[in-house]
């Protein structure tokens, strides 16, 4: 790619995997599949859009003429904007479908929206470019639809890229990742995010505990920055969540019920007990004098208080079982045994 041009990714840290596939994109030399694996809200779909919007505008087909001042994506040809109003005939995104009855998402993406994808990509190129596609929820993928997706990875059309997005790697069949090119998303320092809020607008405060409260998710903080409600209830839940550590055994399980009765989605579950071990390490860390490392530095006093009648090791083996509840609801244990066991 020309020095004078220049990518147009607004992503925030992961600046070596960015660098990496501005890399491919600059000298057109690409992967058929690639996995981006790592927290939820981390980027990684961000990522993914931004490469793929690069491969489909306009101006990558001009680095090959060694055009100067290109940007990619430029954001204002035909198909960026095609890309921007989501109606792109050569970009699609796989997901799980909703449950017409309960209006919910199904448990996990079916082989049959494997094999109705396959015939759509086997057809020609709409604008003879790249067609792409994007598994925002790889991890979804059942037995049936991974092996039916593993022919196409084994002998991929032409100028077709795969883009699987998942939070456990480990979630994938070993055939499948053995054919991808993969990418683990770690935590982007908090640092790094609170000088994004800053010079985006956010004051000292609202920067400071947003990207505390982001946990390494740039993705989260800039919605909880756009959008106060959201961050104010963020901060509620947690205050709602220190129940577990101050209520008895009665309010224990009246709050693990509230986890059942709003979150019925496994993933919503998991979110819950994510804010819960999330909780114990703050007072573990404030039991320690770490809190500039606490997460809810704003609940300083209530974490004070429980630093002092918990002991480290109470703390520690909870957070195990928190571990250990998280792995019962991904292996599909009865949720509610699941949460009740934690509670005792």
């Amino acid at each position: 790619m020309n020095a004078n041009s220049r990518f147009n990714w607004p992503i925030i840290g992961h600046e070596k995997i960015k660098r990496f596939l501005e890399k491919c994109v600059a000298n057109s030399s690409f992967a058929h599949a690639y996995l981006f694996h790592g927290p939820e809200m981390s980027g990684k779909m961000a990522l993914a859009k931004a490469f793929s919007a690069s491969l489909l505008c306009e101006n990558f087909r001009l680095l090959s003429e060694k055009k100067e001042n290109l940007t990619l994506p430029c954001g204002v040809c035909s198909p960026c904007r095609q890309f921007q109003k989501k109606i792109h005939p050569d970009f699609y995104i796989v997901e799980k479908e909703v449950n017409e009855k309960t209006g919910q998402k199904k448990n996990a993406i079916s082989v049959s929206q494997i094999r109705a994808l396959l015939e759509k990509i086997s057809k020609r190129s709409f604008s003879n470019s790249f067609k792409i596609i994007i598994f925002p929820e790889a991890d979804a993928l059942n037995e049936e639809a991974s092996n039916c997706l593993l022919k196409s990875l084994e002998e991929p059309p032409a100028r077709t890229i795969y883009i699987l997005i998942a939070l456990q790697k480990d979630a994938l069949l070993p055939t499948i990742l053995s054919r991808m090119q993969t990418f683990k998303f770690l935590p982007v320092p908090k640092e790094t995010i609170y000088q994004y809020l800053m010079v985006n607008g956010a004051n000292r405060d609202a920067a400071n505990s947003i990207s505390r409260i982001a946990v390494g998710r740039p993705t989260a903080a800039v919605d909880l920055f756009a959008n106060a409600e959201k961050f104010r209830r963020a901060r509620e839940e947690k205050r709602e969540l220190l129940k577990f550590f101050t209520g008895g055994i009665v309010e224990r399980f009246q709050l693990v019920e509230s986890f059942i009765n709003e979150n019925h989605e496994q993933d919503a579950m998991l979110s819950k007990l994510d804010q819960l071990e999330i909780i114990a390490r703050d007072i573990l860390l404030f039991s320690f004098q770490a809190k500039d490392l606490a997460v809810c530095e704003f609940l300083g006093d209530e974490l004070t208080r429980l630093a002092a009648g918990n002991s480290a090791a109470d703390l520690t083996n909870f957070i195990f079982q928190i571990a250990a509840t998280k792995r019962y609801l991904r292996a599909n244990v009865n949720a509610r045994l699941a949460l009740e066991n934690l509670v005792i």
